[in-house]
Order: C-alpha cells, then sequence, then structure tokens
C-alpha cells in the first residue's frame, strides 16, 4: 500500500509562509512602508547593539550611556546588559543586510538601514521553519501520528504569541530561543532512542546556547524527564559513566557560555559582569496567578489554545506519570522564575513574550493528549484550536493596530475592546498603571497629599478653579475648556523627595467630562526637570485609560515609577489640555510618592 502524503510538512510551510507574508505587509509595507523602522526598539536595541558596537562603531565598552541597555561600571566604561546568544544568531543575517547597505550609496552606514532590518525578518523565518521542522520530528519520533502533528505545529505557529515574535517583532530574543529549545529537545529525543552518546556534546552545546541567549533558559534541562519518561534517571547514570563524553559536553556547553564572558571580558576588564542594576527577582511575592491568567499578559488568556497544554499534563500525570510528573515539575519552576521578576508582565507587548522560548516543552503534552483523543473529541480539539487561532490573529491586529493597549491592558480594557475593529476603537485606550521599581525590601512613602480644591494645598497647586454646582465634593473644580492648556500641578523637588532612590507615583483624580470625547485628548504628564532647567525624564500619556461615561464622576488611578532623582531636581505630575481641545472637569486630587528602600 502507498503511504500516505504527510499533513504537517506542509503545515509547517503554511506556517512560515503566512507568517512572510504578515512580516512583508507588517513591517516592509505597512504603516507607510517604514514599519521596518520599528525593528530595533526596546530589548532589541541591546541585542543589536552587540553588533553595532563590535562590528561597525568598535566601541565595545565604550558606548555611550543608554537607559534601555547600556549600563556605566565603577571605572567609567561601559556594560551592555544582555546576554550575547540573540546577537550571535542575528549575526549572518546582519552580516547580508550591512553587505547590501553598503553597496546601496542611498543607505545609511550604521546598521540600521531598510537591508539590515528587512534581513533580520527574514533571518526569522528561517529560524521559524528550523523550529517547526524540528518540533516536527520532535513529535513524530515520540510516537505521534502526523495529522496531530500537523494541528500542533498549526496552533504553536498561528495560535500563539510565536508569530507575533517571528513576523512583527523578529529582534526580540524569543524566536531565537524557540528555535534552539525545539533542536535541543530533539537532540535528547535522539539519545533516548539510542542515538551515540556523542550527542551529549551536542546537547550540552545547544544547552549553553539557550543560557546565552536568556540565562533563565538554562531550567530547560529540567525537559529531559518531559522527552525521556522513565528513562530519564537511567540516561543520565550512562552518560556519567562515561567520563570523556559528560567532560566533553561540560567543556562544550561552558565555551558557548564562555562567550559572554569573552564579551564582559572586552567591555569591562573583568571576567564576570552584572548589568542589570535596580532589576531583579522578587522571590517572595511572584505573581504567580496574573502571569498565567491576568488581563495585562495571561498566558492562557491571550493564548487560550495553551490551556490544550495544560489539560495535556494533566493526561500525562495519569497516563505516563514520570512524564507528567516531569512537566509538572517544568511548569512549576519555570512559571516562577517568570511570575517573581520585579516587573512581572516584562513591559509592553503582545500576550506572554516569555513563554514563547517553552513553547516545544509544552507542545509534548499538547501532542500526547491530542494524539489519545476518541474521534468525537478529537473533532472538537480541532474546532477549538481553529477559534484560538482565529481569536489571536484577531487580536494580534487589534494590536498592531493600536485597538489594544501595548502597556497597560486590564479588565475594562479588554472587555471595551473584545472583537472590536472599527475606526473609532483605535487608540482610545490609555491610562497609565506599571510595576512598582525592583524593591526587594519594599519602599517607603516619603510624600503623601490629598487636594480637595476647596483650599490651598502644599505641593498640588495652579489651574483654574471654579465653583461649580457638579461639583465631586465641596463646590470647588479645576476647569479644562478651550481657554485652558494646563491646570492643578503636583511639584516637589528634592528638598522633600530623596535622591538616589527610585520613586513610585500614586496619582489620583476625579473626572467628568459633559459629552461623549469632551476629554479624549487629554494627557497626563509625569515630568523631572534639572537644576539647570534640562529635562531628565518625561512621560506624557492619556488620562482617560477607557472612554468615560457623560456626566459621571469617575475615579482614575496611576501608577508610575520614576528614575532616581538627582540634588536640585523637581518632580511634576500635570494634566495638559493637548491643543486646547478638551473640555472637562477635575476634582479630588491625590498623590503617595514611594521611595525604594535600599538593598
Amino acid at each position: 500500500m502507498r503511504s500516505r502524503p504527510s499533513a504537517s510538512l506542509p503545515v509547517v510551510l503554511l506556517v512560515v509562509v503566512i507568517t512572510s507574508v504578515v512580516s512583508i505587509q507588517g513591517l516592509w509595507t505597512g504603516k507607510h512602508s517604514d514599519g521596518w523602522k520599528d525593528t530595533v526598539r526596546s530589548d532589541v536595541k541591546g541585542y543589536y547593539g552587540y553588533l553595532q558596537a563590535f562590528f561597525l562603531r568598535n566601541d565595545l565598552g565604550h558606548e555611550p550611556f543608554s537607559w534601555e541597555y547600556v549600563r556605566y561600571t565603577t571605572d567609567g566604561r561601559t556594560v551592555n546588559k544582555y546576554f550575547s546568544g540573540t546577537s550571535l544568531l542575528m549575526a549572518p543575517w546582519f552580516g547580508i543586510g550591512h553587505a547590501l547597505a553598503l553597496n546601496d550609496p542611498t543607505a545609511p552606514k550604521d546598521g540600521l538601514s531598510i537591508h539590515e532590518m528587512r534581513m533580520l525578518g527574514a533571518g526569522a523565518w528561517v529560524y521559524l521553519l528550523l523550529g517547526l521542522l524540528a518540533l516536527r520530528a520532535l513529535l513524530l519520533g515520540m510516537g505521534v501520528r502526523d495529522a496531530v502533528v500537523a494541528w500542533t505545529v498549526a496552533a504553536f505557529g498561528l495560535g500563539t504569541q510565536l508569530m507575533q515574535y517571528a513576523a512583527l517583532q523578529p529582534g526580540w530574543s524569543h524566536i531565537y530561543s524557540f528555535c534552539t529549545a525545539s533542536v535541543f529537545l530533539l537532540v535528547l529525543l535522539r539519545l533516548h532512542l539510542g542515538a551515540h552518546p556523542g550527542w551529549w556534546v551536542a546537547a550540552a552545546a545547544l544547552l549553553g546556547l539557550l543560557v546565552l541567549i536568556r540565562p533563565v533558559n538554562g531550567l530547560m534541562a529540567f525537559a529531559l524527564p518531559v522527552v525521556a519518561g522513565r528513562d530519564a534517571w537511567p540516561l543520565l547514570r550512562r552518560l556519567f559513566a562515561l567520563p570523556a563524553v559528560w567532560i566533553t559536553a561540560l567543556a562544550a556547553a561552558v565555551a558557548v557560555v564562555g562567550i559572554q564572558l569573552l564579551l564582559w571580558h572586552l567591555q569591562t576588564g573583568h571576567w564576570l559582569a552584572y548589568g542589570y542594576q535596580g532589576e531583579g527577582f522578587h522571590w517572595d511575592r511572584p505573581e504567580l496567578f496574573k502571569v498565567l491568567f491576568g488581563f495585562r499578559r495571561g498566558l492562557f488568556l491571550w493564548a487560550p489554545v495553551l490551556l490544550l497544554a495544560l489539560a495535556g499534563t494533566f493526561w500525562l500525570l495519569r497516563h505516563d506519570r514520570d512524564r507528567g510528573l516531569g512537566m509538572v515539575a517544568y511548569w512549576a519552576a519555570n512559571t516562577y522564575v517568570i511570575s517573581s521578576w520585579w516587573i512581572w508582565y516584562y513591559g509592553s507587548g503582545f500576550g506572554s513574550r516569555v513563554f514563547v522560548d517553552h513553547y516545544p516543552v509544552m507542545a509534548i503534552p499538547f501532542a500526547l493528549l491530542l494524539n489519545d483523543l476518541p474521534e468525537r473529541r478529537w473533532r472538537m480539539a480541532r474546532a477549538f484550536i481553529a477559534g484560538c487561532i482565529a481569536l489571536l490573529c484577531f487580536q494580534m491586529w487589534q494590536y498592531y493596530v493600536g485597538i489594544l493597549h501595548p502597556e497597560s491592558m486590564d479588565r475594562h480594557k479588554y472587555a471595551f475592546t473584545f472583537l472590536r475593529c472599527g475606526e473609532r476603537f483605535r487608540g482610545q485606550l490609555g491610562g497609565n498603571y506599571q510595576a512598582a521599581p525592583y524593591n526587594p525590601n519594599g519602599m517607603d512613602v516619603v510624600l503623601e497629599e490629598r487636594c480637595d480644591l476647596e483650599g490651598d494645598c502644599s505641593r498640588w497647586r495652579g489651574g483654574r478653579i471654579e465653583e461649580r454646582p457638579e461639583a465631586h465634593s465641596g463646590g470647588k473644580v479645576c476647569v479644562f475648556d478651550v481657554n485652558t492648556e494646563f491646570g492643578i500641578t503636583f511639584s516637589a523637588t528634592t528638598d522633600q523627595l530623596p535622591t538616589g532612590r527610585a520613586l513610585y507615583l500614586e496619582a489620583g483624580l476625579q473626572r467628568l467630562e459633559a459629552e461623549a470625547g469632551d476629554s479624549h485628548t487629554m494627557l497626563a504628564v509625569t515630568e523631572v526637570k534639572h537644576a539647570d532647567g534640562s529635562t531628565a525624564y518625561y512621560e506624557p500619556f492619556r488620562m482617560n485609560p477607557v472612554p468615560p461615561t457623560p456626566e459621571r464622576w469617575e475615579h482614575l488611578e496611576y501608577r508610575i515609577p520614576v528614575p532616581m532623582l538627582e540634588p536640585g531636581d523637581r518632580l511634576s505630575f500635570y494634566l495638559w489640555n493637548q491643543g486646547h481641545a478638551s473640555r472637562v472637569l477635575i476634582d479630588d486630587v491625590t498623590m503617595r510618592v514611594n521611595a525604594v528602600r535600599p538593598y
């Protein structure tokens, strides 16, 4: 009999094609054909900074300070806070792109031309293809039937944030981790199935590369029992019975991680360096529920197809206890570490990006569960996967066009935007509710003031204050209309605030607009000015978290981290009626300033 053609291989290719089309439309031709300019931003500045500093500027260790990734050392040199694995995997595509830029007389030669950016995108497609092919081989090697592998590839390729970071944010580390992790698991499977012990050297080198990409990826070593099941411990015993093999494997891992030590030495003159000053883990207060189910970045809320991976873990506990316990340990260790990071939602973005690194491991219980389903439940699972893919793609589009808020999603914003696509929903969300600065020893309240506008306040001053019958409390409100640009302002200097300690503002106010849209353009602004008048920090954001209900007083709150102040600095928080376009009343303003305790 002729064997049936593979369904999973065409699905792998289809996922890569769809991803490349999204990338071309979103980064190459979208946003007025200059979306590619957004490729190097945020974390990517650090990864890409290694390539620019090493190959173009020749200033590694002497780069200009950047709050995003370049830190000063005690002797005046600089260090890139990020590990270099992403840069290493970017390098070939950067080289091709830069060669094209050098041959284009109109292109800038700073590494930021359209040629380098497009090649980074093309490189992400290649790593996606390699990662999916390795994942396919892994699942087939574990006895999963081809149709289930096809649906698993589709689910992870189109129903999770993998597509976001392969198509629209190819400079982030996650597509590189996904590819490396998939190949790492495949090598572990080969060893489990009896491959030559020399493959341990490849496994160790791949684990070293995972650490070089993101240090916490070292926890992927816990995936061994998920792949090998009850054979995990015998497999390790056989390894340690071969000293030449495990010593060589250890040397391979150390050599790969040693690339980072070499780069640290080139930057600082020391073999060890730490660039994450002011950042760290809150081991005593992990945000477990928010990380898994929260509206901001909840893993299962923003990629509900992964609920099947969770269900598969429970299925394994019943049918393959060793793999099931290994998967529980894997979930527990990684979720605890992820949720203990001081900024547990990991900045702006769509969904939970840090779990992308672990998708290859999650795919194992996902596929093994589907492989065991009876026909009726198998049909239901496919319908669920299809629905999750549709929802994910729609919400990713919402994020791209500005319907979803990039930083501070919550249940109210989620409800307001759910399945909404009209033009009137774009750019409507605002507010600011960020995590507190890293504070392992907690914070102190250093200044607090409530002002009902009925009399003079110490720190809240200015604005157009009038008697109005609709006041929230008392009789006075701060009025904004076409004749008013700025209103009541909170202001304090380092005479009242500490220096050298990161601050965290908790601001609140009551707001009333008479007609829908009257306060849409209002901005809230946090600002720090040095004694010489220069601006040290400036962050504006839309005052309204969601469009308000007209003729109803509503309480708004903001949470804003502020960098350390220098002597003579002035901190201000105020509302800005940009373009004199808003008509709104403000009452009962509050401010609490917290300072991080020394650590």
